[in-house]
């Protein structure tokens, strides 16, 4: 897979955690009334609360330090309004300050670093992260030595 597709699909998981989370088009992680007389939507995984906000800051947090280059303070505001934020495409170019043709030239240097970075720190795949993670703490927690007495 190339590495804007790996962003494209980090950014999907990151775009739905937040409005799980109550992000800003989120509905607060609130369940939704039903309907019972429509056909349900079927159904829609959802990680607990502590790993999807684990995967949100880790989302951020990656991405943030990959962009942190002096000569990238451009790209990095693009990330932050344009990806972070979800401000609409002609919006983010007049916050961002460059021209449409720069945008996006920016924007696939993002996603392209963002995506190998994702890559490399474990955030990409998404379903791994969430298997990995839990998997961890268990497999960590029965291979740790006991404690020896000190003399």
């Amino acid at each position: 897979m190339k590495p804007h597709e790996m962003f494209e699909v980090c950014h999907a998981r990151y775009r739905g955690l937040r409005g799980f989370l109550g992000g800003p088009d989120g509905a607060g992680g609130h369940m939704a009334a039903v309907d019972l007389d429509s056909p349900s939507a079927g159904y829609q995984w959802r990680p607990d609360r502590v790993r999807a906000e684990m995967y949100v800051a880790d989302f951020e947090m990656i991405a943030e330090r990959a962009l942190r280059r002096p000569e990238w303070k451009g790209r990095l505001k693009l990330f932050r309004v344009y990806f972070l934020w979800g401000v609409e495409y002609r919006r983010a170019i007049t916050l961002v300050g460059v021209a449409p043709g720069t945008f996006d030239w920016w924007v696939g240097e993002v996603k392209k670093t963002l995506g190998r970075e994702f890559d490399r720190a474990g955030l990409f795949p998404p379903g791994r992260y969430f298997r990995v993670r839990g998997t961890c703490e268990a497999q960590m927690a029965e291979t740790r030595p006991a404690s020896r007495p000190t003399k």
